[in-house]
C-alpha cells in the first residue's frame, strides 16, 4: 500500500512540474508578445520591424536554450536616418561631427551632384557618402568606427570614402586656383601699412609637414628632423586664406627650396629658406624676424628691420591657413596606413574642402580661431633668423639683383613713411 501511494505521489509531482514548465514557457512568450505590442511606436515602420525581429530572435534563443546568430549592425540609427538627424537637428551637431556648418555641407553636396561627379547608390545617398568622408577626415576615425556609426560594413565605408575622395580631388582642379588675378587684393588696400608697398603681392608660399605612413623599408626617407614620419607639402595661399596651389608627395626630408622649382608662377612672400630671385621676396637676411615683443616699443634698427616686421605680418597668412587646415581635418596629424598615392589625395581633398568652406562660410568658428593665432617666433635666439641656414639653389645673379633692388624699393620708402609722413 505504501509503495502504491509513493508511486502515485511521484506521478503527481511530475505532472505538476510539466504544467509549471508549460505555464512558464507560455508566460515568457506572452511577456515577449506583450513587450512587442507595447513597444513605443516612434520611428518609421522599417525600424520597428527590425526591433521586433530582434526581440523575437532573442525570445526564441531563450526558449530553445541555444544562441541564434544576431545581426552585426543593429545599434542606433541607420546611416540615412543619422545623416538626416544631424543635418536637420541642432546646427552644432553638424559642426562637431562633420567639421563644417550645415550651409557649407549642402554647398559641397550641391557641387558634387550638380557637376555630375557623384551619383547616389542603391543603398547610400550622396549626402551620406559625404558625411562618411567628413567624419573620417575630421576626426581621424578608423573605418570600422565610422561603419558602426553609419551601420555599414567596412567594405562599404571604404568604397564610399574612395569615391568622395576622388570626386573632391577632381573638383580641386577648379577650386584650388588664383582668384584675385586683376587689381590689388582688398586685404592689401585696406591696410595703410601694406599699401602701396606690397600692392603686387599675391599671397605667401611655404611648406608644412603632414603626417604620413610609409613602409618600413622606406621610413627613413620620410623621417624629418623631429624624427617623425611626414611628407612635405608645399602650398601657395592668398590673403583670403584660400589655397591657390598644393604640391604633395615629397618626403619629409625634402627642403622647401628643393620643391619650389615645380610650383611657383607668381610673386609671393617667402621665408629665408628660399632664394632671393624674381617672383620670390624673402626677408632681409641676418636681421630680426618675428620679434613683435620688441616692435611694440618702436625699437626698430633701420629699414631692413622694419621691412622684416611688415613682411612677417603679411606672410603670417600661410601659417594661419596651415593651422586652420590641421585643426579642422585631424587626419592630417594622424594619417592612416593608406597607399602613398591615397595619402597625397587626402591632403588635396582636405585643401579642396577648406576652400569650399571658406567660400560659403568665411568666418566660422575654426576660421575665427585661426585668425587669432600669432606666430611671432618668440622662442628664437636674439639676432637669428627663424629658419636654419641652408644651401639653396642659386638661380642667377641677375635675378637675385633685380629682386634685391625691388625689395629695397619697398623697404626704404616704407621706413621713411612709417609714421604716416
Amino acid at each position: 500500500m505504501d509503495h502504491e501511494t509513493s508511486s502515485a505521489e511521484t506521478q503527481l509531482i511530475e505532472t505538476n512540474s510539466e504544467i509549471d514548465d508549460t505555464s512558464s514557457s507560455i508566460s515568457h512568450n506572452s511577456e515577449a508578445d506583450e513587450f512587442m505590442r507595447t513597444y513605443p511606436s516612434s520611428g518609421d515602420e522599417a525600424a520597428m520591424q527590425e526591433v521586433n525581429l530582434i526581440n523575437v530572435m532573442y525570445s526564441t534563443s531563450q526558449s530553445w536554450g541555444r544562441r541564434v546568430p544576431m545581426p552585426h549592425h543593429n545599434i542606433g540609427l541607420r546611416g540615412d536616418q543619422y545623416i538626416q538627424a544631424v543635418l536637420n537637428g541642432n546646427p552644432a551637431g553638424c559642426k562637431e561631427m562633420f567639421r563644417m556648418e550645415v550651409p557649407a555641407f549642402w554647398y559641397v553636396y550641391d557641387l558634387l551632384r550638380g557637376s555630375l561627379i557623384m551619383d547616389p547608390t542603391e543603398r547610400v545617398s550622396v549626402e551620406e557618402s559625404l558625411g562618411i568622408f567628413c567624419l573620417l577626415v575630421g576626426h581621424a576615425q578608423g573605418q570600422r568606427i565610422v561603419g558602426d556609426r553609419f551601420q555599414h560594413s567596412s567594405e562599404t565605408i571604404n568604397r564610399h570614402v574612395v569615391t568622395v575622395m576622388r570626386s573632391l580631388h577632381e573638383l580641386g582642379r577648379t577650386v584650388i586656383r588664383q582668384t584675385h588675378t586683376h587689381g590689388v587684393h582688398p586685404y592689401i588696400v585696406g591696410n595703410h601699412h601694406n599699401y602701396p608697398w606690397f600692392e603686387k603681392c599675391l599671397g605667401a608660399l611655404d611648406g608644412t609637414m603632414i603626417s604620413a605612413s610609409a613602409p618600413a623599408r622606406r621610413a627613413n626617407a620620410y623621417r624629418n628632423r623631429y624624427n617623425r614620419i611626414a611628407q612635405n607639402v608645399l602650398c601657395l595661399c592668398d590673403f583670403d586664406m584660400k589655397f591657390t596651389y598644393v604640391y604633395t608627395g615629397w618626403e619629409g626630408t625634402a627642403h622647401d627650396a628643393r620643391v619650389f622649382l615645380d610650383a611657383l608662377r607668381y610673386y609671393y612672400l617667402v621665408d629665408s629658406a628660399f632664394p632671393c630671385i624674381e617672383k620670390f621676396m624673402p626677408p632681409y637676411p641676418r636681421e630680426r624676424y618675428h620679434r613683435s615683443d620688441r616692435y611694440g616699443a618702436r625699437q626698430f634698427r633701420g629699414y631692413k628691420d622694419y621691412f622684416n616686421f611688415r613682411h612677417s605680418s603679411l606672410r603670417n597668412v600661410i601659417e594661419r591657413t596651415f593651422a586652420l587646415l590641421k585643426n579642422r581635418f585631424q587626419i592630417l596629424e594622424a594619417m592612416p596606413r593608406y597607399r602613398p598615392s591615397r595619402q597625397g589625395m587626402i591632403v588635396t581633398t582636405c585643401c579642396t574642402l577648406h576652400n569650399l568652406i571658406k567660400t560659403v562660410m568665411p568666418n566660422d568658428e575654426y576660421i575665427q580661431h585661426a585668425l587669432g593665432l600669432q606666430f611671432n617666433g618668440g622662442n628664437m635666439p636674439e639676432g637669428e633668423d627663424v629658419d636654419e641656414t641652408v644651401e639653396v639653389v642659386d638661380m642667377s645673379h641677375e635675378s637675385a639683383g633685380a629682386m634685391a633692388t625691388q625689395r629695397d624699393g619697398i623697404g626704404i620708402p616704407m621706413w621713411a613713411h612709417r609714421n604716416g609722413g
